[in-house]
């Protein structure tokens, strides 16, 4: 628990005060039993109006195909697996769903993903002019467009396409050389870094595009994660950085929970040291402390809506990041006709007793569905908690608020 100034002098007046009564409903009372830690953030979320349950999907990360010219060990898709790429006939369903779903609102976001989405860059040519089509039908005010890609392939085609509709463009790289080609090979198994230089720099120059770069901690950048920040943005001119949180894809995670905090928060400094920006799951914990209220459900998005994966064969996982799970894939009509199906990818608030006692309740909350299916089971990886102590250890200790 941490107090400003202003909430320390506010203690010293007579109770009950505000901050008397805001710690009482966190379970912090001078006298009487102490209250259960995992009933009192409940009741803080109650309190607060935060609900998991999301109310519409208002994005859609359209896995193309499963097809990919690289082959990086540490990925959570099974890529080059022999199965269907989408249809256009599939693809334009879930656009349509997507659509009819968000009929008035403001924006639905639309991310092409894979494999390597550049593949099939006619699907995305006809996607893209069927949302636009779309979005005139339904009275949906914008199209945000993103593509997740490794950069290793880029027609003069795709760049005009992405430049003319706006696109925002994540390259996946996890720093210099050295440490990218140790887990990101092609499928010839030679590095393709020189060729992702090239076409970055491309990227970087084309007017109108939004490139920044996703970075998954690994054993070969901890220890050199602020050294591969540097890299990204001095080399590449990348200034926008998001760090992936660990997918326990084997299991497990396989990183050092601890040191990744400490890694993250370097490359934080690092990163605003020279004009950029790098988010993780680090700003979860200072905007937690920042505005005193729970970032526990990180799977939605701030108007609790959620995004979801629109797959091959007629499928959609209410988990984007799992794409086989039996309990996250359901259909377009199950979807329509079931809205309790989107709660499928909600996290059950602290599931076991010792979550009571962790510091960093009210940021992690007990490990994600999705965690849960992976490991196999409800208890977390000790890793993973030993990475949201550090976390909260860390904003607490800095307490420079939001980034």
């Amino acid at each position: 628990m941490l107090l400003d100034s202003g909430e320390v002098s506010d203690l010293a007046g007579v109770p009950p005060t505000a901050t008397h009564l805001a710690l009482a409903g966190l379970g912090f009372t001078q006298d009487g039993p102490a209250a259960d830690r995992r009933e009192a953030l409940h009741h803080r979320l109650h309190t607060l109006g935060i609900d998991p349950t999301p109310r519409r999907i208002s994005g859609l990360r359209v896995v193309l195909t499963d097809r990919c010219n690289m082959a990086c060990t540490y990925c959570f898709v099974d890529t080059n697996s022999g199965k269907p790429d989408m249809t256009e006939q599939e693809l334009a369903a879930g656009l349509e769903f997507l659509f009819e779903q968000n009929a008035g609102q403001e924006e639905v976001s639309i991310q092409w993903f894979g494999g390597e989405p550049t593949i099939r860059f006619d699907l995305m040519q006809y996607g893209d002019e069927l949302a636009d089509t779309l979005a005139a039908r339904y009275g949906v005010a914008r199209v945000r467009r993103t593509v997740v890609t490794n950069g290793a392939r880029l027609t003069d085609e795709a760049l005009d396409h992405f430049v003319r509709r706006e696109y925002g463009v994540g390259i996946s790289i996890d720093g210099p050389p050295g440490i990218n080609s140790a887990n990101r090979l092609l499928l010839g198994g030679q590095p393709a870094d020189d060729r992702i230089r090239r076409n970055v720099r491309r990227l970087v120059e084309a007017k109108g595009l939004h490139v920044g770069c996703n970075l998954t901690p690994t054993a070969s950048n901890i220890g050199r994660l602020a050294e591969s920040v540097q890299w990204i943005i001095d080399d590449l001119g990348l200034k926008f950085i998001y760090v992936n949180t660990p997918i326990p894809t084997g299991g497990e995670w396989r990183v050092n929970g601890a040191d990744l905090a400490r890694e993250l928060y370097e490359a934080r400094l690092t990163a605003l040291g020279k004009g950029g920006m790098l988010f993780s799951v680090l700003d979860r914990a200072f905007q937690a402390l920042d505005t005193r209220r729970p970032m526990l459900f990180d799977h939605m998005q701030g108007d609790l809506s959620l995004n979801a994966a629109l797959l091959p064969g007629d499928r959609v996982s209410v988990c984007d990041i799992n794409f086989t799970e039996p309990s996250f894939l359901h259909t377009l009509d199950e979807l329509r006709s079931d809205r309790s199906l989107l709660t499928r990818a909600t996290k059950k608030v602290a599931p076991l007793p010792e979550c009571g006692d962790c510091p960093a309740l009210a940021i992690c909350g007990g490990p994600s569905r999705n965690e849960q299916a992976l490991i196999g089971g409800s208890t977390p990886d000790p890793q993973m908690c030993a990475f949201y102590t550090s976390t909260v250890a860390i904003a607490v200790w800095d307490n420079t608020g939001v980034q």
